[in-house]
């Protein structure tokens, strides 16, 4: 019996060992998290985390901004973890408790936090140990930053170029549309001059002044008020005309840099050198500039960049810094160490007293066997 008893003592203690392997090897595992303030839709939420889930877009970004002390392996082991989406959870402005406990009214968001309805990301990295789990989560808040910044500034130059090849689409129609309204209003005038050069006596008579004649008003209206209004449409008319002209000069003024600047973000996979070299060549293109509207246009597009420096490079930063975690996830290694030793000893005295527990089964059976005979 003392035997017995002193193999499972032994077996308790392997398993022991062993869980103490276990359990400060692969099972030892340190997360830290960390709260980076970026206020987003949920539809950016969604683009920015599916780029930078990408393994390949991860590879460019390590060139361009390396991880710390991070080899082969270690690097292996990021590009899983990055692949597999669990490092960031979306924050919204207002969680389901705040629903449930705060007034409807001080529910409703702002005009300006409509559009934004997420706080920011919550930034998450598991490692073997407490600093290097840390110094990752840090290292995934800038990673976050620079993809975002990166591909807002690319969706907002396809912007640009979707909305110059919807201008070319459209222009045309849009002067011939302007182009027959005009004669419209210009027929209808000289008609209305007509008239009103037939009876002299109405034409003395004192008018309203006219500002806009809308269909199925004319009649109301006398000769006179109604030639007025022709040719003050076909004046509005002609202003809307040269404002097209205007904003086709713009377009066709803007649409080498905007072929430019596009192919040099696709060149560089960081964020701030993309935003960087993107103000540089629309500074430098701004030189070509001489009518008013294209200066205008020209700063158009550097301050829908300057909006994006500021809002994904300037203002996002970590509200709540990943710092290293003081005890490791669960199993702790203790726990793995008793799980470990209570496994071999049940094992142990399992194999110890095997003759005895199979008696005490067969007798058991026997039992049953009698019972239901009887």
């Amino acid at each position: 019996m003392s035997r017995k008893i002193l193999w499972v003592v032994m077996a308790a203690v392997l398993g022991a060992v062993l869980g103490g392997v276990v359990g400060y090897g692969p099972l030892l595992r340190y997360k830290a998290s960390g709260v980076f303030d970026m206020e987003m839709s949920p539809a950016e939420y969604q683009r920015f985390t599916e780029v930078a889930d990408s393994p390949a877009n991860l590879h460019q970004m390590a060139a361009a901004m390396p991880v710390p002390e991070l080899d082969g392996k270690g690097m292996e082991r990021l590009e899983t973890e990055i692949s597999q989406g669990g490092w960031h959870t979306s924050i919204s402005k207002i969680s389901a408790p705040d629903v449930q406990t705060t007034p409807g009214a001080l529910l409703q968001p702002a005009a300006s936090d409509k559009r934004y309805a997420l706080l920011g990301v919550r930034l998450t990295y598991v490692a073997h140990s407490a600093t290097r789990a840390a110094q990752l989560a840090t290292w995934l808040g800038a990673y976050f930053r620079e993809v975002a910044a990166h591909e807002a500034l690319r969706d907002r130059i396809r912007r640009w170029a979707a909305d110059s090849r919807e201008f070319a689409d459209t222009a045309s129609v849009q002067r011939l549309q302007y182009a027959f309204d005009i004669k419209q209003a210009q027929a209808r005038a000289k008609a209305l001059k007509g008239l009103v050069a037939s009876y002299p006596d109405a034409a003395q008579r004192d008018n309203p002044q006219v500002v806009d004649v809308r269909k199925g008003n004319e009649k109301f209206m006398s000769p006179m008020a109604q030639m007025v209004g022709a040719e003050s449409e076909v004046i509005g008319i002609q202003e809307k005309l040269q404002r097209l002209d205007r904003q086709g000069d713009q377009h066709v003024f803007t649409d080498p840099l905007i072929g430019k600047v596009a192919a040099l973000v696709n060149k560089v996979p960081s964020g701030s050198d993309s935003v960087a070299q993107v103000s540089q060549a629309i500074a430098q293109f701004a030189g070509n500039a001489k009518t008013d509207a294209e200066k205008e246009a020209i700063a158009v597009m550097a301050s829908d960049v300057s909006r994006i420096r500021e809002r994904f490079l300037s203002q996002a930063q970590f509200i709540a810094i990943p710092s290293a975690p003081g005890a490791p996830e669960r199993p702790s290694p203790r726990m793995v160490i008793v799980l470990g030793a209570v496994l071999a000893a049940l094992l142990a005295a399992a194999l110890a007293w095997r003759s005895l527990l199979i008696k005490l089964l067969w007798e058991d059976d026997r039992d049953q066997e009698k019972e239901k005979s009887a």
